[in-house]
């Protein structure tokens, strides 16, 4: 029994041993491990200036490991350095030679990579009317937070054209501008205005071929009863500062563009998201060209937007889509069809030339038009405003011209049209032809537009959806969730906690876009 108890006593010590001996293995290669992952992230850091190698001995020898027991491979180009090291440390036993074990393995290796990536970033950035609310306490904030981020994408941009941002401003509609939408093929009815009106099955893509017709957006005011038009009503406001502002590195300029927003509107998510895709999207690329061509566009932009998933040696490519908002989607309006294109019933003595909108009263010059009835039974089809009669003659006579529907949405509201010279003519119900003339989408058509073209944004190769939902409750929390790449991408900021709190999401996106990646 003692000999047995002895030889169990052994068994139970060696057992001991090797838990002991391993234990210290696996510290040994964790502490390894984490020198060489710090090594390995410092050497590649392309702002590191001293000789990758050198940096990873120096990090191995200041744990106080040999650094001839490491394999350490650098591979560098002008735009991009890996750094790779392998090592199989041995650590001596204490224990287990007693059974012929001298040393147990600690492998532990690392690789780091850092590359100049080709970075396409378009920013949706709401302009609607809640974010003037309170002097402007949103938009300000906006302002603030946009500026911070365009600095710090940019702020370590030493290669020309590697980054390129577009701001898109959305309210009730998105103002491409006369200069961007001039590459596109657009309706002509009129020239007032640069914005679109997508069809539902434009929203299932990111592409906006050149080649396809899209409906130039009425130049309307649908919300007052006014002549001259209210401007700031306009479903296309012609501001300069709501002009999508495309493909820059200028920090300057865009923050200019940024801090020249102005809040007025409805909300329309889904329009500044389709906007945003089409601009990282390849089929833009012919709208590149010819913005260079024009001067308006930098040549370091040439080939962009770049085909989805493309990279070249040393460099890598990636395209964020960042949606900002403070609410759900609300309306939309457009011009009916018939309405949008050819003359009007009105005639007007002496044309649009003698008349002043900007000086003349509205009953001077409501008095010098005409309504034409042609199904009037009567040969007097022609109603005077001025006499209240009507007559063979329109006002003017042979001096009267007839008005096209474009010149009358830019000359007044459809409620006027529709309430002061519709109803008073005929005298039927204004609100009944204003619902001939008008369109009108909710939110919840907007909503399922907004998700499949975020949807169809985020299954692009190389394409990540960021979204920031400012003081949005409910529907707009929802909407702008369901939108972002993955719910970890999804930014819900409350500014009656933390008036910082904008700020905050914009440079974790920042940070996100510019951080250095462990490979391995």
């Amino acid at each position: 029994m003692i000999i047995f108890t002895l030889f169990i006593l052994v068994c139970m010590l060696l057992a001991v041993g090797m838990a002991i001996d391993t234990v210290r293995t696996e510290f040994a290669r964790i502490k390894i491990q984490n020198t060489i992952d710090s090594a390995v992230l410092a050497a590649a850091d392309l702002d590191q200036t001293l000789d990758p190698e050198s940096v990873v001995e120096d990090y191995l020898a200041r744990a106080g490991i040999d650094p001839e027991l490491v394999n350490i491979n650098v591979t560098s180009a002008l735009d991009a350095r890996q750094v790779s090291v392998e090592s199989s440390f041995s650590v001596r036993t204490m224990f287990m030679d007693m059974i012929g074990i001298e040393t147990l393995s600690a492998p532990a290796s690392g690789t780091a990579e850092e590359s100049v990536t080709e970075l396409e970033i378009v920013l949706v950035l709401d302009n609607s009317g809640s974010m003037s609310n309170n002097n402007n306490f949103r938009l300000n904030l906006l302002k603030e937070a946009a500026g911070n981020f365009v600095d710090q994408v940019l702020e370590d941009d030493s290669s020309e054209g590697k980054v390129a941002i577009s701001i898109v401003p959305f309210a009730t509609q998105v103002n491409a501008g006369a200069d961007l939408l001039s590459h596109y093929t657009v309706t002509d009815e009129h020239s007032h205005s640069s914005c679109l009106t997508f069809e539902a099955d434009d929203f299932l893509t990111t592409a906006m071929p050149t080649t396809q017709e899209y409906n130039r957006t009425a130049h309307f005011d649908p919300s007052t009863t006014s002549m001259p038009a209210n401007e700031n009503y306009r479903v296309c406001r012609n501001d300069s500062s709501r002009q999508i502002t495309p493909w820059s590195d200028d920090a300057v300029y865009l923050k200019s563009q940024i801090n020249d927003m102005v809040g007025f509107g409805w909300t329309s998510i889904e329009i500044g998201t389709k906007w945003g895709a089409a601009l990282l999207d390849p089929s833009a690329q012919p709208v590149v060209t010819a913005m260079i061509a024009d001067g308006i566009v930098d040549e370091k932009f040439a080939g962009q937007p770049f085909d989805y998933g493309s990279s070249e040696e040393g460099i890598s490519r990636m395209k964020y889509l960042i949606v900002m908002s403070d609410g759900a989607n609300t309306n939309q309006w457009e011009v009916d069809d018939p309405y949008r294109s050819g003359l009007s019933p009105i005639f007007l003595d002496g044309g649009l030339n003698n008349i002043d909108l900007g000086t003349e009263s509205t009953s001077s010059i409501r008095s010098k038009m005409s309504f034409y009835d042609e199904d009037r039974a009567s040969t007097s089809k022609y109603y005077r405003f001025n006499n209240g009669s009507w007559n063979d003659t329109p006002e003017g006579e042979n001096d009267a011209v007839q008005l096209s529907w474009p010149d009358i949405w830019d000359m007044m509201s459809v409620e006027y049209y529709t309430d002061r010279l519709y109803a008073t003519a005929l005298g039927e119900s204004g609100s009944t032809e204003y619902n001939k003339i008008v369109d009108k989408w909710g939110s919840s058509t907007k909503k399922g537009r907004t998700w499949d073209i975020c949807g169809a944004a985020a299954a692009t190769e190389g394409v990540l959806v960021f979204t920031i939902g400012m003081d949005t409750y409910g529907e707009g929390d929802e909407t702008l969730k369901e939108c972002a790449t993955d719910t970890t991408y999804f930014y819900d900021v409350s500014t009656d906690e933390d008036v910082g709190a904008l700020d905050q999401a914009f440079t974790s996106i920042a940070r996100t876009i510019n951080q250095l990646r462990l490979t391995n």
